[in-house]
Parts: structure tokens; C-alpha cells; sequence
């Protein structure tokens, strides 16, 4: 079915690099290394924004330099519209008369689920926090407010840039005309600057707090024992210095089907317990990959392998089980019976205990090793099948119990 736009979704997001003179310190020959989780910020801000649903970008520059150049391919790879601008009336050439347009300071960092609450607000908009000490860091409108940093506006109020000098800072100019505009305020709460939601960057150590911020919360958020007590204390390590090379980045990201394709071939060669070990290791590459590339913001659903590496092991599986019994097709039910419960389960609502062993690719890869190693890969697979409707069974009469409890 096709879906019909909000007519009043901003469809214009105006951001800014310029005036951005945060550098890391001790980058080799004043090379900009990357800010905050391997991406610039302004990178990270229209990744956050493209996932809320904003696919054009504008951009307040003083100069084009090529690291700008090179964000604007990498975007357009993404379907996203990127282009530069220094002028309020580089501004009115990008929009028309019914666009409203999202507006966010250069230093800023919001959280996905905030930029999302705030989008789906059909009118326009200045966010504010009061002006207590503690948001210093924020720019004043008056001697109790603040700006947030956050402004929804329309076509009128860039209309009024038309004549602005290049000199003159596109957003702060554009914050005042709302002002006198009487576009309305909309509070938002101090949680939001408490708990990181809502942050102004302004030097080295925000972006390494915040940095931390990012990696705790990413970790935290991953399903699974193995996921959460083995790979999260590793990567916790791991990231930070991945984070520090867009190289180590990129081989994160195509590391896990790879690996997957080397699980494949031992499983053709007969050699399952192999296979399992690489599996398991495909399956840490895609973990690592999301800790390192993907944020989930909290969110309740976690994504867990790719299409690709989830079709690589499966096709491992069933190429070990299908060598291992001289090419008969008798254990191809306990591989797909496996295959089919993961597959199932992943898409199901699972709590606690439960959801840590069914949404856990991680741990059944363990103990598929430790089953080929031991008992053969056939009465592993057969023996998961148990495991996996036996926790099924026992979580669903749990919730069950739980249901006529609280009734």
C-alpha cells in the first residue's frame, strides 16, 4: 500500500558547520579526525535526521572544503540531498512557498527519539529550556528562556533572510526573525539536558563523554548472555580505538558476511564444528558491527544479524548437516526446525530470562559448537530444536501465569 506524506513534515533540514572550530588536539599534521561514534558531527546529525524521515540537507558553510565535498557523495549513496549554502537567499532557492524547515545550531547533539517527538509537531515551533545556570551553554532569547537549539519554521521566516549579508550567521539570524515573528515556544523539560537527550558541544571532553554515552548505551541494548556479559565488556574496548579509523570502520561493516562465506565452505568440507566456530565468529563481526556503526536509541527493537549474514549461516547449517549425513536429507528438518524457531522468535515479543536466550544468535552458536564438537552437528542441531521450544513453552505459560495474576 502506498503511504501519503505529511504535507506538514518539514521536508528541509538546515544545519551548520560554520564558525566549527572544535579540533581534536592532538590529530596528526591538523587533520580533523572523527567526532562522535567514527562520523563528524555534522554527519551524525543528518544520519539522525534521515532516520526520522528528513532526506534534504542544508548546510551553512563559510568554506567548501573536501572533507565536505566527500560528506555530500557519501550522502547522495544514502538518497539523501545535500547542498551548501551561505546566504538566506541561497536558502529560498532550495524551498518553496508550503516547505517547513527543520533548524539545528551547529553544535548540538539530539537524541533520535527527541528529533522524532519533536517532528511530529504540525506547527511551527522554537524549543526553549529556562535559563538556569546550568544551560549556560545554550543560547539566551531572554532573561528566563533559553533556545534549545531546535526551531521548526516556515517559508516566511526565510523569506525575511532574503538580504542578509555572507557575513552574518544564517541560524542565529534566522532565530531572531522567528522571534519577532511571535512563532510560539515550545518548552521542553530539563530532563532533557540532564540525562544527554539534548546537548551543546563545545569542546574535546563533551565529545568524549558523550562519546561514552553513545557506546554504554548501545551495548546496553544489545539481547543476548553472550551479547551483553562477553562481547560488551570486549567492545567497550574495542570501539573506541575503531571509532578513530575510518578504515577499521568500513572493515566492520563488511566483516560479518565474510566470515559468514568462510562458514559456508568449511560446512561443504565436512567439517562442522568449524563451520560452528566461524558462524560464532560472523555472528561477534555483525555484533561488533552494530555497537560500532548502528544506535538504537533506546529503542525496544534491537536489530540483530543482517539478511546476509542470517542467509550465510543458515546455508552453513544446512550444508553441515546435509556432508555430515553422507548427503541424505535426514537431518535437513532439525536445520530448518532451528533455523525457522530463531527466525520466529526474533520477531516475537520476549521477556527477560527468555528473550536473553531466544534473542541470542550468539549463545545457540555456542552451544552448536560445543554439540558439533561432542555429540555431531545433526544431534546439536536436534538437541537446540528442544532447547529452543522448551524456553518457548515455559515463557508463554509464565506470561500466562502472570495474566491471571494481575487479573
Amino acid at each position: 500500500m502506498l503511504s501519503v506524506r505529511n504535507q506538514n513534515f518539514p521536508a528541509i533540514a538546515l544545519l551548520s558547520v560554520a564558525g566549527d572550530n572544535i579540533i581534536e588536539q592532538d590529530a596528526p599534521n591538523a587533520v580533523r579526525r572523527p567526532d562522535l561514534a567514527g562520523l563528524s558531527l555534522i554527519e551524525y546529525q543528518i544520519m539522525m535526521l534521515a532516520r526520522a524521515g528528513i532526506q534534504r540537507f542544508l548546510i551553512e558553510v563559510e568554506n567548501i572544503d573536501g572533507s565536505l565535498i566527500a560528506l555530500a557523495d557519501r550522502c547522495r549513496l544514502r538518497k539523501l540531498t545535500v547542498d551548501f549554502v551561505n546566504t538566506g537567499a541561497d536558502i529560498l532557492r532550495h524551498m518553496t512557498a508550503e516547505d517547513r524547515i527543520w533548524v539545528q545550531s551547529g553544535q548540538l547533539y539530539v537524541q533520535l527519539s527527541l528529533i522524532e517527538t519533536l517532528l511530529k509537531f504540525t506547527e511551527n515551533f522554537i524549543a526553549t529550556i529556562d535559563g538556569r545556570d546550568e544551560n549556560c551553554a545554550f543560547e539566551r532569547i531572554d532573561i528566563n528562556t533559553r533556545w534549545a537549539g531546535v526551531s521548526v519554521v516556515g517559508y516566511d521566516a526565510i523569506a525575511m533572510l532574503r538580504d542578509l549579508p555572507e557575513d552574518w550567521s544564517i541560524i542565529s539570524s534566522l532565530l531572531r526573525q522567528a522571534l519577532l515573528a511571535k512563532v510560539p515556544f515550545r518548552p521542553l523539560s530539563q530532563q532533557h539536558v540532564q540525562n544527554g537527550t539534548l546537548t551543546i558541544l563545545s569542546g574535546a571532553q563533551d565529545f568524549s563523554e558523550l562519546n561514552r554515552q553513545i557506546l554504554r548505551r548501545r551495548v546496553a541494548n544489545r539481547a543476548g548472555y553472550i551479547e551483553a556479559y562477553v562481547f560488551g565488556p570486549i567492545f567497550a574496548r574495542i570501539v573506541p580505538l575503531v571509532w578513530q579509523s575510518p578504515t577499521a570502520v568500513t572493515l566492520t561493516k563488511c566483516a560479518s558476511p565474510v566470515i559468514a562465506l568462510v562458514a559456508v565452505a568449511l560446512g561443504i568440507g565436512n567439517l562442522a564444528t568449524a563451520a560452528c566456530v566461524a558462524a560464532f565468529l560472523s555472528i561477534a563481526a555483525n555484533a561488533l558491527r552494530l555497537t560500532v556503526t548502528d544506535d538504537p536509541d533506546g529503542s525496544d527493537h534491537v536489530q540483530t544479524l543482517s539478511v546476509v549474514t542470517w542467509t550465510l549461516i543458515i546455508l552453513a547449517m544446512f550444508s553441515s548437516v546435509y556432508v555430515a549425513t553422507s548427503y541424505n536429507d535426514n537431518g535437513l528438518f532439525a536445520a530448518f526446525a532451528v533455523a525457522s524457531l530463531a527466525y520466529l522468535a526474533d520477531k516475537m515479543a520476549i521477556t527477560g530470562w527468555a528473550k536473553q536466550v531466544l534473542h541470542s544468535p550468539a549463545s545457540l552458536a555456542l552451544l552448536a559448537i560445543i554439540g558439533a564438537a561432542t555429540i555431531g552437528i545433526m544431534a546439536a542441531l536436534q538437541w537446540l530444536m528442544v532447547l529452543q521450544l522448551s524456553v518457548l513453552i515455559i515463557a508463554s505459560m509464565q506470561r500466562h501465569a502472570e495474566g491471571q495474576t494481575s487479573n
